[in-house]
């Protein structure tokens, strides 16, 4: 390529260059921005039924720690932990020849006794009659020891035998008088005993599972020491502490669900305490339901109804904008929106209560509120069943 060539390639490229630099700007195209469209409710009033949820541990209806009421050894051991008892089935038993040998004297003294009150009563039959002999006999000797015919000596002797009759009379009379009294001593000696044999022996107060066996054969126990626990696992209990505006709306006796392991089981409120405790103004409440399916120590949930919000304002969850602390839901006014504030209350599933802010019939948007802003333009979709 020749020099003049080149010089002319190069001004054609500087010409080029020159004209894009140097041309005019085109004036942007003003393009109508498109609306938004947005999903809107009606607000309308709601009667609601809010809940609150709350955790505890399962544990048996029924528990009882078993002790020996009497001091001994051990000579038989009859169960093992996780065991399941009958109502009445031996637990453990103590070495009973003291508590036999016991039974067997106050028996035998019940016995003596009961004979020894049979005879002062047919002795006391018997002295009276004689009692009485004796007394008409000395009446005809006076009569006719005033005639002389009867010596002074042998009337004092039938005074004097007439006296001894009237003091034998009176040990009998006494005797037969105490002796229902004796009876009872014997008696009560006697069941006492038996008793005390029947303790030797540890039995099940009811039907269950053996939960700890805490004694060995040939240890010597006294009542203090715990011997068996055993626990009632077909039923279970549920300790909870609720608040009071809880404790308000619930009842004894009345149904509610329990929730373990995502499985809902029907529980019922068996107790619940008015009076709040002191330290944390909770209230106790148990909750009882059927063990099958579940065991003690797992944890469960039940949810308990409050008290009813009868014709409220609510709006759904998914309307209401949360921003540095406050709450806003956006209102429809023709085809833009309003940023409202709202005030909020109970929160009952998928609705929230309304106290101030809003009004029946506005049109609020009801979902991806978080994307929209104030006076922003819309088009409106209804929600369906608005």
């Amino acid at each position: 390529m020749s020099s003049r060539q080149r010089y002319l390639l190069l001004a054609v490229l500087l010409a080029a260059v020159l004209l894009v630099v140097t041309a005019p700007e085109q004036e942007p195209e003003l393009r109508e921005a498109v609306a938004t469209r947005v999903q809107v409710a009606t607000v309308a009033r709601h009667d609601l039924v809010p809940s609150e949820t709350v955790s505890g541990r399962l544990e048996p209806a029924r528990k009882a720690a078993l002790h020996f009421e009497l001091t001994g050894q051990i000579e038989a051991r009859a169960v093992e932990p996780g065991q399941a008892v009958a109502e009445g089935a031996l637990l453990l038993a103590l070495d009973a020849g003291d508590a036999t040998d016991a039974l067997a004297e106050a028996e035998a003294q019940l016995t003596q006794e009961q004979r020894n009150i049979a005879r002062d009563r047919e002795l006391l039959t018997l002295a009276r009659q004689n009692y009485a002999l004796q007394k008409n006999d000395l009446e005809r000797l006076e009569k006719l020891g005033a005639d002389s015919l009867v010596s002074r000596s042998h009337l004092d002797e039938v005074r004097i035998q007439l006296i001894r009759l009237e003091s034998e009379l009176a040990q009998l009379k006494a005797s037969t008088g105490t002796a229902n009294a004796r009876l009872a001593l014997k008696q009560a000696a006697s069941s006492r005993a038996a008793r005390n044999l029947e303790r030797a022996r540890l039995q099940a107060p009811f039907a269950g599972t053996v939960n700890s066996v805490n004694v060995q054969v040939g240890d010597y126990v006294t009542p203090a020491q715990l011997a068996v626990e055993l626990v009632d696992a077909a039923r279970l209990d549920m300790y909870v502490e609720v608040r009071g505006e809880v404790i308000q709306s619930l009842a004894q006796g009345q149904a509610v669900e329990v929730e373990v392991n995502g499985s809902s089981l029907p529980g019922e409120v068996l107790s619940l305490q008015l009076d709040p405790d002191p330290v944390t103004f909770t209230h106790a409440l148990r909750i009882r339901l059927a063990g099958n399916g579940v065991r003690p120590g797992q944890v469960a949930q039940v949810r308990l109804p409050l008290q009813a919000l009868q014709q409220v304002v609510a709006v759904p969850v998914t309307a209401v904008l949360y921003e540095e602390g406050r709450t806003f839901v956006f209102r429809v006014g023709g085809d833009a929106l309003e940023r409202v504030e709202v005030e909020l209350a109970h929160r009952v599933g998928e609705w929230l209560e309304v106290l101030r802010g809003i009004h029946p019939d506005d049109r609020v948007v009801v979902r991806d509120v978080a994307a929209l802003s104030d006076g922003q333009k819309v088009t409106v979709e209804l929600q369906a069943g608005s």
